[in-house]
């Protein structure tokens, strides 16, 4: 399994302060975006475009898979959002490429305490988005995402599919810092997921956590829980499967709740609980179910997962 990343020991990066006014100063916002074209090329998928701009970068491609499929590690220098901050990544398979997208380590979304009302107002904002032409296959594997007590974060991912393409995609969020005793007390966390084949929407999806709010704690919402995730993939699975694999999922984390439904042509599987490397963990495990069901060949995991 891969190895997992502690949010232990981070803390929100410092900001200029003016001596004549005490409360510290936005001074710079980082808008770093990059545009990904991924082709099949001489019997492998080949990066044929990664336009950026900003601090956002392709860190490597590999290719440990007989098939040729990129494994694409994408970085983030500066390593989280910090006030005013935009992350946009845009992703285009075309047809017969097939490219796996994950990150060397956690997203963070910081916040910096004392702001004035209205820089804490400003949004910290990531966009994914992500089409897949015929035949295509995409993998969008994200390591978690870590939301600091105060943040106003913006997440959004949005995936557009010809009928035939295929997907995994998953997002994990972890609100707070468990491993420094952080509770997401105050802040907001809004997470959309938009799913399109054929230009139909199959799944659109909006949660939006207040810190403090009573769906924080209630049964009909996180119910005490700092983690949760949604995995989405384009593949049928039978009733007996989805129970193995609940049953799987049940017995390797106990305390975690999971979820997995058919609906339609869309699996869709979900986690709550206390750990957003248990909730990747899992997911790992789900995926490596669904890959030989989905494109006829095992799973290979991302070597900077054990990094």
């Amino acid at each position: 399994m891969p190895h997992s990343t502690s949010a232990a020991g981070l803390s929100a990066p410092e900001l200029p302060v003016d001596d004549a006014n005490p409360l510290p100063q936005v001074s710079r916002q980082w808008r770093a975006s990059i545009d990904i074209e991924l082709a099949q090329r001489a019997g492998r998928t080949a990066l044929m475009r990664a336009r950026h701009q900003g601090p956002l970068r392709i860190q490597r491609v590999f290719y440990p898979e007989p098939s040729g499929c990129a494994h694409v590690y994408l970085l983030h220098p500066p390593g989280g959002l910090v006030v005013g901050d935009e992350l946009s990544i845009s992703v285009a398979a075309a047809t017969g490429a097939h490219g796996l997208l994950t990150t060397p380590s956690a997203g963070k979304i910081y916040t910096v305490k004392g702001l004035r009302h209205s820089d804490a107002a400003t949004e910290q904002t990531q966009r994914v988005s992500l089409v897949l032409q015929p035949d295509s296959v995409c993998e969008w594997l994200p390591q978690e995402t870590i939301i600091f007590n105060g943040a106003n974060a913006r997440l959004n991912t949005q995936l557009e599919a010809a009928a035939d393409a295929r997907f995994c995609l998953w997002d994990i969020v972890c609100l707070g810092r468990p491993a420094s005793n952080e509770v997401f007390t105050e802040g907001v966390v809004e997470q959309t997921l938009q799913v399109r084949i054929d230009n139909r929407p199959v799944l659109i999806e909006r949660n939006r956590m207040r810190g403090g709010d009573a769906m924080m704690e209630a049964m009909w919402g996180l119910q005490g829980a700092g983690s949760f995730g949604t995995l989405v993939a384009s593949v049928t699975l039978s009733r007996d499967q989805i129970d193995n694999l609940l049953e799987n999922l049940a017995e390797r984390w106990p305390e975690a709740k999971w979820g997995i439904t058919q609906k339609k042509q869309l699996l869709i599987a979900r986690y709550l609980g206390a750990s957003a490397a248990e909730c990747r963990f899992g997911f790992v495990a789900i995926w490596q179910a669904l890959r030989p069901v989905m494109l006829g060949c095992e799973a290979v995991e991302p070597r900077i997962w054990y990094t």
